[in-house]
């Protein structure tokens, strides 16, 4: 990273007000809500056991614990400077927009806030994590404190692609592989 960046980077996280790291996951599938606390998420990546909230929320929401664990714990590479690249081009705030009608601030639907908030969870998470985040890094680096995931926005984009996984490798490697290696046109 080039001299200039880094010292643009450290004085936009002194000088720029501290946004509070999010607290709180708020899933919504139409009426329906729930709540859990991230703290809740992080501790299930680390013992593997899912507390009775988290349980009643797999149970609901119809996922598979494994599945789950297996997604929130996922490191992926995220390197600053590539990723920062791909999130201002034009795919990449094509990707965030869509994004965002899954990944929102809770109760602020305004696409222009969600594209900065997961950019900005994105980018100092990658920061934090020496280049490789997993959800629960993101979770932990975005903005606000109560984030909201749009479960029917969600199921969605997930009828497209067969999991999760599949969605995120192919978001993770392919445009970060094709700027990596120079080929990309954005």
């Amino acid at each position: 990273m080039k001299l200039g960046y880094k010292i643009i980077f450290l004085l936009s996280l002194i000088l720029i007000p501290n946004a509070k790291a999010a607290e709180n996951l708020i899933l919504y599938k139409g009426t329906f809500s729930r709540s859990i606390k991230i703290e809740e998420l992080y501790k299930f990546t680390t013992s593997s056991k899912a507390n009775p909230k988290l349980k009643n929320l797999i149970r609901i929401t119809n996922q598979k614990e494994k599945e789950l664990l297996k997604v929130l714990s996922m490191k992926i590479e995220v390197p600053l400077k590539t990723s920062s690249k791909l999130m201002n081009s034009k795919i990449g705030e094509v990707f965030l927009k869509r994004l965002s009608k899954i990944i929102y601030p809770n109760k602020i639907i305004n696409e222009k806030i969600s594209t900065k908030a997961i950019r900005s969870g994105i980018l100092l998470s990658s920061f934090r994590e020496n280049q490789k985040i997993s959800l629960i890094d993101f979770f932990k680096a975005y903005p606000n404190k109560n984030v909201a995931i749009d479960l029917n926005a969600l199921s969605k984009t997930l009828r497209k692609v067969k999991t999760l996984k599949q969605l995120i490798e192919f978001y993770s490697d392919s445009p970060f592989k094709k700027l990596k290696d120079g080929r990309s046109n954005t």
